[in-house]
């Protein structure tokens, strides 16, 4: 009897491990089928050029600032001729001095004055030195004026331009406003009110020549830079 006991105690264990023999010895792990290593193949230069490239997107370029294309459009639509004027008898020689240092041929103009030519110019007395006319300006430009440069030619040298006007009451509202800022010293005046009006015709202008026209222009008060039919 006690055998028969041990002989069902055996038979269960036995089964017991029959049916858990994949928990205590688990199956090994079958390959991948997925990968076929002989189907890989290494890439070549030329198999690595033929792929499809990946393209970059297009780069945007800032658009230009408004001031940066009326100045481009000015100078590529430009003839190659400019008409400087109105000048002084006193301004016209520097004027001339300054083309023949930029290598630019000039006929003198002369013209009769109308009315509407008149202009009302807002300035700071000429200083004797170009040193005493910087300090003057940065001094007024601390007080929050940034509209201003120093006149260059003979007459006015080192004064101090603020604007110039057709309309008298705009002279005259600037005039209020540099004073309320602390400006003294600061007057407006008629300009170049004479009966004659002078000016050159510059012939066989580059783009490049035109622009250096351009930055020198605000040095002489009361003229204006324009393109002109050529003779």
């Amino acid at each position: 009897m006690r055998l028969l006991a041990w002989l069902l105690v055996l038979l269960n264990v036995g089964l017991l491990a029959y049916f858990n023999m994949g928990l205590i010895a688990p199956k090994p792990a079958t390959a991948d089928r997925s990968i076929q290593p002989e189907k890989l193949k290494v890439l070549t230069e030329k198999d690595l050029e033929m792929m499809p490239k990946k393209v970059a997107p297009p780069v945007v370029e800032a658009a230009p600032s408004k001031e940066a294309v009326a100045m481009q459009v000015t100078v590529q639509g430009s003839t190659s001729c400019y008409k400087w004027g109105n000048f002084t008898k006193t301004n016209l020689p520097a004027a001339q001095v300054v083309l023949v240092r930029l290598g630019l041929d000039s006929v003198v103009n002369q013209e009769a004055s109308a009315q509407e030519d008149k202009r009302f110019w807002v300035y700071y007395p000429p200083l004797k030195t170009a040193v005493l006319a910087q300090q003057k300006a940065a001094e007024i430009k601390a007080m929050g004026v940034d509209e201003l440069f120093i006149v260059q030619d003979s007459q006015w040298r080192n004064a101090i331009s603020f604007g110039l006007f057709q309309d008298e009451q705009l002279a005259t509202n600037l005039l209020n406003e540099l004073q309320a800022k602390g400006v003294k010293g600061v007057t407006k005046a008629l300009h170049n009110p004479g009966k004659s009006l002078t000016s050159l015709l510059i012939k066989t202008v580059s783009a490049d020549k035109a622009l250096e026209l351009h930055k020198i222009k605000p040095e002489f008060v009361g003229t204006e830079l324009a393109p002109a039919a050529c003779p």
